[in-house]
């Protein structure tokens, strides 16, 4: 343990006075229960004791030893009084450290773990052990940084443009190396808009070439056909450098994102490298820690080509109709910068309809004061009655997609693509679990979460069924302030700005509420005018660990006064609200148009195409939104129909499931598409 107040140490870092002062302070704030213990530190006699978790990391390390084969198993014990072991263990956890009671150990069978490893390392010095290097592939730069720095200060080497990690882990030499996302796409110079469709339908693929300056994305040439810049990225790079890899290391495991996209991801690799690795396996994690890693490479599983399949569907529909579609749009507008497409035309429809009823005007009557409609006008005399009162649970569910976009918009006002962007930041920082998911579920691993924090708070709900996700959540028991700390004191070796505070904040904040007690009091009212008579609800308070940690999922309004008297109305000129970004996201859920991880890249291509605008924080469609929307309707409105696209999800559905056969629904949609060709 090491004693930071009181330390002669510090006299050599500031003026005496000066730690005199702030050590008064600090005994001030003790005294006065603003400062308590249970942050990972104890207070005894004027001195804060902070548990030395590295020197424990460093010590425990001589328990084991790295040699060819990876690292030796060991065992260090703990010995100190309950209270200070409590404390260390809280410390121990930023770390990714788990402490087992001696009697939950079974001292014999570990005895002969040990044994074992030390066998192998007598058997390594003498030459029989060979190094095992395995090639972990992830998806970007960040991340293979992030899991790198798990195991320790990791080696670094650069291969052409790239940077490749290497940690020792228990088994392997660990080379983490990035994709940089997708590798290769559909060819647009070969067979239908890059699928030769003669006996059976072949896609052609070749690398990704993606323009610096605009971000557009092609496959053929060496200069920008939308801007002409020549600085182009170039995947085919990237796939050299992993080849080597795979080659030098023989096993290769492909950890790209836990959905479609990723396995998709995983299925190129795998198709890319196989002449270079004696075996390629996926490893699924759904949280960036050290331990959903470690578990992902013992338990690597094959590539679910089911869903590379429905993939492959989703990606040669949105190629046939829009690039058909597009071109058409290009002779008729004179403009290569439009577009269309099967989820990115529907959802403009419900942006223009919607702005075009926000125009109609209507008059309605409020009880004054409040958001209470009701049928008379002007003033009238009746009598208000409080005929229930009730107290429910507070229920607030974890985090889905849309949910978590919802609030970010609603109540950080950041539009949804910025939202994704951050999300994926905090993922691939190992602060939140996967953020692209439809589930409320939550896991063993979130449940204990969740009573780390909360104590004698925490209600245990699983929420949805368990299925390949789960909800978004916090992989560690950290509130917000606890996590500043924590990059501040270098525990945590990352750098979040404030937009990523907020935003994991709001998740920490929705999940620890979904796990946590809470009331809700609501009142039924009844009011009476002559023979009239209308009931209605108020929610007149809330109270609870869940309320207070969440309370934006219920507006309190103040009781009414009962009693006969004059009621008080109110006139106002109403109309629907255009649509927000968070309202069309919801849609898109609701109607089945679109997936989690979709859901802001259409929003994004409308904002790109200038099909709409946000103004005051609503979506409005532009003059050139209105005019591509209304010729594709009035022209191709089968294509781009809302009925045509739920239909089509369904359908590569059931394509993942297994079901369907990819190529009859392929061949289905080329003959539709064909119908576009003729027209």
């Amino acid at each position: 343990m090491a004693y930071l107040l009181g330390d002669p140490k510090l006299k050599e870092l500031a003026n005496k006075k000066e730690i005199e002062k702030i050590r008064d302070r600090i005994k001030e704030l003790f005294r006065r229960g603003e400062i308590v213990e249970g942050e990972g530190f104890l207070y005894r006699e004027g001195k804060i004791i902070f548990p030395d978790v590295r020197t424990y990391i460093q010590g425990s390390g001589r328990c084991s030893r790295l040699y060819s084969g990876g690292i030796t198993k060991g065992a260090s014990f703990l010995l100190d009084d309950e209270r200070r072991i409590k404390i260390f263990e809280k410390r121990a956890s930023l770390y990714d450290i788990e402490f087992h009671s001696l009697e939950d150990i079974d001292l014999p069978t570990l005895r002969r773990e040990i044994e074992e490893d030390r066998r192998k390392l007598r058997f390594a010095s003498k030459g029989e052990e060979l190094v095992k290097p395995l090639l972990f592939i992830v998806e970007s730069p960040n991340k293979a940084k992030h899991i790198a720095n798990f195991f320790g200060r990791p080696n670094i080497r650069i291969l052409g443009n790239a940077i490749v990690y290497e940690v020792a882990t228990h088994n392997y030499v660990l080379i983490i190396a990035p994709s940089l996302g997708h590798v290769v796409d559909l060819v647009t110079n070969k067979g239908f808009h890059g699928v030769l469709t003669k006996r059976e339908f072949i896609p052609v693929y070749a690398p990704i070439r993606k323009c610096r300056s605009c971000n557009y994305q092609f496959t053929e040439g060496n200069k920008c056909p939308i801007c002409g810049s020549s600085d182009i990225y170039y995947a085919g790079n990237q796939i050299e450098v992993l080849r080597n890899l795979a080659f030098e290391c023989e096993k290769v495991l492909i950890g790209t994102d836990p959905d479609i996209e990723g396995e998709k991801i995983a299925w190129d690799l795998t198709n890319l490298l196989k002449p270079f690795a004696s075996h390629i396996g996926r490893a699924e994690f759904h949280e960036v820690t050290k331990r959903a890693i470690l578990q992902a490479i013992e338990n690597e599983r094959d590539i679910w080509e089911n869903l590379v399949k429905a993939q492959l569907v989703r990606r040669i529909e949105d190629r046939w109709l829009g690039f058909e579609l597009s071109q058409i749009l290009w002779q008729r507008f004179g403009d290569r910068n439009l577009s269309a497409g099967r989820a990115q035309t529907p959802v403009l429809g419900w942006i223009i309809k919607r702005a075009k009823e926000s125009k109609k005007k209507r008059e309605a009557w409020f009880l004054k004061g409040t958001h209470i409609k009701v049928p008379w006008k002007g003033e009238v005399f009746g009598e208000i009655k409080e005929v229930e009162r009730e107290e429910k649970e507070y229920l607030v569910s974890p985090y889905t997609t849309d949910e978590v976009l919802k609030d970010i918009h609603h109540l950080l006002g950041i539009g949804a693509r910025e939202a994704m962007g951050i999300l994926q930041n905090l993922f691939e920082k190992g602060l939140i679990t996967y953020h692209r998911t439809d589930s409320t579920y939550v896991s063993d691993a979130g449940l204990k979460i969740a009573k780390s924090y909360l104590g004698d708070h925490h209600r245990r709900r699983r929420w949805g069924e368990v299925g390949a996700h789960e909800c978004i959540r916090p992989t560690k028991p950290w509130d917000t302030e606890s996590l500043k700390r924590y990059i501040n004191e270098e525990i945590v070796p990352i750098k979040a700005d404030e937009k990523e505070l907020r935003v994991y904040d709001l998740i920490f904040r929705r999940f620890m509420a979904s796990q946590s007690s809470g009331t809700i009091e609501i009142r039924r009212y009844r009011i009476i005018v002559n023979d009239d008579r209308m009931e209605f609800s108020l929610i007149t308070g809330a109270k609870g660990k869940g309320y207070e940690l969440y309370p934006y999922a219920v507006k309190i309004r103040r009781p009414l006064v009962e009693g006969k008297r004059k009621i008080e109305l109110e006139k106002r000129i109403i109309s629907v609200a255009p649509y927000t970004q968070a309202d069309v996201i919801r849609l898109m859920k609701d109607r089945k148009i679109g997936r989690p991880s979709t859901y802001a890249a259409i929003l994004g291509k409308l904002f790109q195409r200038r099909y709409i605008s946000e103004v005051r924080g609503v979506l409005l469609p532009t003059e050139r939104g209105i005019e591509v929307f209304n010729y594709l309707n009035e022209n191709y409105g089968k294509f781009i129909s809302e009925e045509r696209t739920r239909l089509l999800e369904e359908k590569m559905d059931m394509v993942e499931s297994g079901v369907k056969d990819y190529e009859e629904i392929l061949k289905e949609l080329y003959e539709e598409i064909g119908e576009i060709k003729k027209s």
